[in-house]
């Protein structure tokens, strides 16, 4: 879609951003074309009824021959017309409701398929996409842009195309009945839409406005809410909450406003025009009853369609208004779902074989997000380093030094911006994601819980683990006893991806996840923060016997755990600064970063039998 979202129709940019999705769809289409089609047709014929009887009351030499019949039988004739006026009427009422079923359900069925689609795409999104941007934002696309797009697609198939097939249909009427007359609602008519495009544009942009400043409302409702722990706990009232809260609503509500009052105006100028356009009819109309170019019924007819015409325009002005305020939300959707994902697969990736987990990174940069930008260019600034299969390595460094991107490097949630992540001597690129993602074990220090049970928390990753693989797997990680004493045991809802859990009960649960994964290649970053000092010895112990032959990468602040791994990583400021054996560290040369070249690694020699030469 247009960058400016102005540039193209806001209507045809919203068909192309739904077409993809409503394959399938041409015979209900059709069918709901051909119903409002004859909806049309039945509004066109409904006033002719009352023309033929007034022109057989007013006795007009050139009534017609509907007229002369009625004559001559009145009573008859009052009767005939009347019936097939409400015959017109009910017929019309059957049309339209078909029509609204059909054509609404249409537009549901594709923008609910455009949803689905929209949340996999967010799916697919890197973690760094997710990291930039509110979760109340991104909600705010998925659930009321959806709905907003929903309620402006089935306007536009109802409302919109009646309205233009309605006013054509009428004018070809009109133009055979009395041209000039015609002429004064066709070019009323040209004048309504050109208004209705040239405002429908200011809509859309004063629509846009309010969309951001309602995604950013969204953020502040979602950012508060997950600080109510630590605002209660630091005996904080609501008073500054309510403020930034009230000046989000206060410019969402101006902003609102300004977009009502836009569409408003437009409805207001459609029905001065049609004011007008029916006074010009009175006139001329009437000026050719009295010479006798019209009948009193075909006068009677113009102003049935003067005022049938005008409730139509008036709903047209108005989805002219909800179209520009679809439309807002619309761009914003067609951004999201055009966007290349930064970590993809390539076109010729292939499924990643069996892996024995030799890791290498080879002059490896990767920029800073932009929120910390600012304070460094680099996360991970030309590292190059070489872990033998089978070894435990252990990662350490201060806040902010690149641990947990490393970790996320060699699970591809980040590609870099130069060099390569090799996996037994390949590009890490040259695989599938999922394949090379699928035989790695990951536990995170602020571990989330998917899924809808806690079964289906620890089979998350392992979709066909049996019942007993789980159990199996909660025992190890020392969660048995209290999964086991809730009333549902695994069948136990998770509320909240888990956070009705404490820190450390959420940890076991993770570990129970990656031990049932076993993956070649396993990825801890403090996988034992939050749990007491006695369980997490227990379970460092059942993550080295996990790991036993494993390639691991384990970060951790634990001096006395560093000791125990084959192979120790110092970062510095995204800077590899050490690698080799633990007991040839010393802790000094974390700040020994001056004498060293860029890039540059102390490496001593590593005994062959831990880790091997990088």
């Amino acid at each position: 879609m247009a960058a400016s979202g102005l540039r193209l129709s806001p209507l045809r940019d919203i068909l192309r951003l739904l077409r993809p999705h409503a394959a399938g769809e041409g015979a209900a289409l059709a069918g709901g074309i051909a119903l409002s089609v004859v909806v049309v047709l039945f509004h066109v014929a409904r006033p002719w009824p009352v023309k033929w009887l007034i022109d057989a009351l007013a006795t007009h030499p050139q009534a017609g021959q509907v007229a002369d019949w009625a004559r001559a039988d009145v009573a008859r004739g009052i009767a005939v017309l009347a019936l097939a006026l409400v015959a017109i009427a009910i017929c019309a009422a059957v049309a339209e409701y078909a029509q609204v079923i059909a054509l609404n359900g249409l537009g549901n069925r594709v923008v609910y398929r455009f949803r689905t689609a929209l949340f996999t795409q967010l799916l697919r999104q890197p973690l760094a996409f997710h990291e930039s941007r509110e979760v109340g934002e991104l909600l705010t696309r998925v659930v009321y842009d959806t709905s907003r797009l929903r309620r402006g697609v089935n306007g536009i198939l109802i409302r919109v195309f009646q309205t233009i097939a309605l006013f054509v249909a009428t004018l070809v009427v009109l133009v055979w009945l009395h041209p000039g007359l015609g002429t004064v609602f066709g070019v009323g008519g040209l004048i309504a839409l050109v208004m209705m495009k040239r405002r429908g544009r200011r809509i859309a942009r004063a629509a846009g406005k309010q969309r951001r400043k309602e995604g950013q409302l969204a953020a502040v409702v979602g950012n508060e809410l997950l600080a109510v722990r630590e605002r209660q706990t630091f005996g904080l009232d609501e008073l500054e909450a309510q403020e930034r809260f009230t000046d989000r609503n206060e410019r969402s509500l101006r902003q609102e406003q300004k977009v009502r009052k836009l569409a408003a105006g437009l409805v207001g100028r459609i029905d001065v025009l049609f004011g007008v356009m029916t006074a010009l009819a009175l006139w001329w109309g009437a000026t050719a009853v009295l010479s006798g170019r019209l009948t009193p019924g075909d006068l009677s007819l113009f102003f049935s369609y003067a005022l049938s015409l005008r409730g139509p325009f008036s709903d047209f002005a108005y989805q002219t208004g909800r179209l520009g305020r679809t439309y807002a939300g619309a761009d914003r959707l067609g951004r999201i779902m055009n966007r290349v994902p930064d970590v993809a697969d390539r076109p010729n990736a292939v499924p990643a074989p069996p892996l024995s987990g030799e890791i290498a990174l080879e002059g490896v940069t990767l920029k800073a997000p932009r929120r910390v930008a600012s304070a460094r260019r680099r996360s991970i600034d030309r590292v190059s380093l070489s872990i033998p299969a089978g070894t435990r390595v252990g990662v350490i460094g201060g806040n902010g030094a690149g641990k947990s991107t490393l970790l996320r490097l060699v699970l591809r949630l980040a590609d870099p911006a130069a060099g390569r992540v090799l996996i037994d001597g390949r590009d890490i690129r040259d695989f599938t994601a999922e394949s090379l993602r699928g035989q790695m074990s990951a536990v995170f220090q602020d571990s989330v819980l998917p899924g809808a049970t806690i079964r289906e928390a620890i089979a998350f990753g392992s979709p066909d683990a049996s019942t007993a693989q789980i159990q199996e797997a909660a025992g190890r990680a020392h969660a048995s006893a209290l999964i086991e004493r809730l009333p549902e045991q695994y069948d136990t809802p998770l509320q909240r991806s888990g956070e009705l859990f404490s820190g450390g009960e959420r940890q076991r649960l993770a570990i129970a996840r990656a031990l049932l994964r076993d993956g070649r290649v396993w990825l801890l970053d403090e996988p034992t923060s939050g749990l007491d000092a006695a369980a997490e010895e227990e379970l460092t112990e059942v993550l080295f016997d996990a790991t036993r032959g494993h390639t691991t990468l384990w970060v951790t602040h634990d001096p006395a755990l560093t000791r125990r791994f084959d192979m120790l990583v110092v970062l510095d400021r995204g800077r590899v600064i050490y690698a080799g054996a633990p007991a040839s560290y010393e802790p000094s040369d974390t700040s020994d970063t001056s004498d060293m070249s860029d890039g540059a690694t102390r490496q001593p020699e590593v005994p062959h039998t831990s880790t091997g030469a990088l």
